[in-house]
């Protein structure tokens, strides 16, 4: 008992500064990141149809979105909102850090296995937690749906790693049911378990056994989400589960990211800007080159297991969240295996070995405690200029989403500008006509697209003409245009609105001012300018 303790002493510094970068994100959030309201709507969706699994999720679009996306954990929300009336909105900014946090308990299992010492494994958990990508998409607003999910695969990948060494009956169970849950909550992190089970067969157990408790952990995740897939087959088609794969650049598109992170620029998008920007974005692009130094080192030591399972991972998903699961590793040997004897070599005359090591993890530990810091409260510039994890709307949009439930038409069809039109449907209670949310469970990749596009030139849209020519082209007729005032987001990247374009609405026969407050304004249209203009 005391033994177990003691090794899991290891774990507290990654939990200690998780907490604190937790901390940080709440005190400059008051709301949560990103979006998540597509997520909200539809376990409210699952609740008012009295637990049943709904065909589309309504208002987003004309037509709605298919409800195609794995439901465990919409029916976990379902159950908070409809039996314990639970705020989901205000559980997006609470929950998904609290479960994020937790899932340094599988990475430390994890870690201990792999790089066989408690103590290595606490050192990667710490540099596993201030890593950007362990936060960015889990304790922002989907961290609801994408936290649970990292967590589940994590156990996953530890239950899988403990099943192929062992080549042990007991693992296979455990294994099957992580890899159930992860699948029945999204998809993404269902290839991330996957792909580790793969790497992990055929680097552990090469022989017809190994192959075979592979096949079950298959089998039974496959066999136990039928309700899932199947009733997305049979009331749309398999083509639905195949698009959604090749959006947002689709499974086997992350090449380019791994040649973008070899070529040391991780944030393809990350510019340099006044301070404190500039040395969020320094230390930032330090910290990733970190773990491609350790991928050379490794290969060159000949020691190919962990930059072969990274490569494959980002090869396929091409997504950093699931690269630095491995990249934590990689960076912990290649410090304490590489730098630190490296370092010692050259300045022994004066430190030890003891005092050098010490010296390092010093140095890594405020490094680490500096970027994840920053990242989260939004003083690093990435996306073209724009901060890090900025907040999809705010008290001004509240505001405005309110009244529009209280006093528009339930039928009235809108256009948001912005990225606050992901919220919108859910908090306004009305239907956005234009947004690429949801979309890409459509049986068409080309659906998504032309939302995509039609969602992005809307929004950075600044004249009226070519506002009325963007909404001809999309085919609908809106009755609302909702127009951000001042600051707002297209996909996280930040605009400025022109104040031209809002005095040029305001003066148009065409629209008519019927809401304002300091951040946003809200115009009926009073002719069918789709029409008017060609459409």
């Amino acid at each position: 008992m005391r033994r177990w303790v003691l090794e899991y002493l290891w774990l507290t510094p990654a939990l200690f500064i998780a907490g604190l970068t937790y901390s940080s994100y709440l005190a400059t959030h008051q709301n949560p990141a990103f979006g998540g309201g597509l997520f909200l709507s539809m376990a409210e969706q699952i609740a008012n149809q009295g637990y049943r699994f709904p065909r589309v999720v309504p208002q987003y679009t004309a037509n709605g979105v298919p409800f195609a996306y794995p439901p465990l954990m919409f029916y976990c929300l379902a159950v908070l909102y409809d039996v314990f009336s639970v705020d989901l909105f205000v559980l997006t900014r609470y929950l998904p850090g609290l479960v994020t946090i937790a899932s340094l308990i599988p990475f430390y299992l994890l870690s201990k296995e792999l790089l066989r010492s408690p103590q290595r494994a606490g050192m990667a958990s710490f540099v596993f937690a201030v890593t950007p990508a362990f936060v960015r998409w889990h304790f922002s607003a989907g961290g609801i749906v994408r936290a649970p999910a990292f967590l589940f695969s994590l156990a996953g990948v530890y239950t899988a790693l403990r099943l192929f060494k062992t080549m042990s009956w007991r693992w296979v169970v455990p294994t099957a049911v992580w890899f159930t849950l992860t699948a029945l909550t999204h998809p993404e992190y269902t290839v991330f378990l996957g792909l580790s089970i793969a790497v992990f067969t055929v680097t552990y157990a090469r022989t017809a056994r190994g192959f075979a408790y592979a096949a079950i952990v298959g089998i039974c995740g496959i066999v136990l989400t039928v309700p899932w897939w199947g009733r997305i087959i049979s009331i749309y088609s398999f083509e639905n589960l195949v698009s959604a794969s090749s959006t947002h650049g689709g499974l086997g598109g992350g090449l380019g990211v791994v040649v973008e992170l070899f070529l040391g620029n991780p944030q393809s998008t990350a510019t340099v800007s006044p301070s404190p920007q500039l040395y969020g974005v320094i230390l930032l692009s330090l910290w990733y080159a970190i773990p491609i130094a350790g991928v050379a080192y490794l290969l060159a030591e000949r020691r190919g297991f962990l930059p072969i399972w990274l490569l494959l991972v980002g090869a396929i998903t091409g997504e950093t969240r699931f690269i630095f699961v491995i990249g934590s590793l990689v960076t912990t040997i290649f410090v304490l295996d590489g730098a630190v004897p490296w370092i010692t070599r050259l300045i022994e005359p004066v430190m030890t070995r003891q005092h050098t090591l010490i010296a390092v993890l010093l140095a890594l530990s405020v490094f680490g405690a500096n970027i994840s810091t920053l990242y989260v409260s939004g003083a690093i510039n990435e996306y073209e200029g724009s901060n890090s994890m900025p907040s999809f709307i705010d008290e001004h949009d509240h505001s405005a989403m309110q009244w529009t439930q209280r006093n528009v038409d339930q039928s009235a069809e809108f256009i948001v500008i912005g990225d606050a039109a992901e919220w919108f449907p859910y908090i306004a209670n009305r239907t956005n006509l234009v947004g690429p949310w949801g979309v890409e469970w459509e049986s068409s990749p080309v659906t998504y697209e032309w939302q995509y596009t039609a969602y992005q030139r809307i929004s950075t849209t600044t004249t009226v003409e070519e506002l009325n020519r963007n909404i001809a082209l999309t085919a609908t007729t809106p009755d609302y245009i909702y127009v951000p005032k001042g600051k707002y987001t297209v996909y996280g990247r930040k605009y400025n609105q022109r104040q031209s374009f809002i005095s040029e609405l305001q003066r148009s026969g065409e629209y008519r001012a019927v809401y304002q407050n300091r951040e946003v304004i809200i115009f009926k249209r009073t002719t069918n300018t789709s029409v008017l203009n060609g459409g």
